[in-house]
């Protein structure tokens, strides 16, 4: 269930087309990288699972146990102006400021069509604040809790088998219902 939460949220954000077109991402360590090589891909907007838990069971025979999680989006830019206009935004360039709100827009009080409780807001902290290499950067990460369900005895739903493979019939006017040649495209995955 946290894929599928964490899957909701990044496509709820990529679809609502935002006219400064961030990135949008699950994160995976990017901040590692080092700020010169993420700041490329300004304006971003990450997502990723932050932790869940405790649960607790919702009625005896205690089949049925509730665990509370939270969801990070992390919201990032860059501005060769000053770090101001990267939080605030200038001469046509988001800033962190109003990718907050645009996120927050979207996703208060969401289910996402899941069977979850609403998304609700959490604490949202600096990540970075600073100037490098005469770019300033600013980053903020947003805290969103929901809760979920686990039904004792029941598995997970498989994912969805991926397309592997596409079979393409070729067929030569005047067409005799026969292929004239056929190709087999396998598909990389992930």
């Amino acid at each position: 269930m946290i894929a599928i939460i964490e899957e909701a949220i990044k496509s709820r954000i990529a679809g609502a087309a935002l006219p400064y077109k961030p990135l949008v991402a699950t994160y995976g360590g990017e901040f590692d990288e080092g700020l010169p090589e993420v700041v490329r891909r300004f304006p971003a907007i990450w997502v990723c699972f932050a932790h869940d838990g405790p649960g607790k069971a919702l009625a005896m025979p205690k089949r049925v146990w509730r665990f509370p999680a939270t969801f990070v989006v992390i919201v990032a830019a860059h501005n060769l102006r000053s770090e101001t206009a990267t939080r605030q935004g200038a001469a046509g360039q988001v800033g962190t400021y109003a990718m907050i709100e645009d996120v927050r827009r979207l996703l208060l009080y969401q289910d996402l069509g899941l069977d979850i409780d609403e998304l609700a807001p959490g604490r949202t902290r600096t990540l970075v604040a600073a100037r490098l290499k005469g770019n300033a950067v600013s980053a903020f990460a947003l805290e969103w809790h929901t809760s979920y369900d686990v039904v004792l005895g029941e598995l997970a739903q498989p994912e969805p088998l991926m397309l592997e493979r596409v079979a393409l019939a070729y067929h030569l006017q005047p067409d005799d219902g026969l292929p004239d040649a056929a190709d087999l495209v396998s598909l990389k995955g992930e």
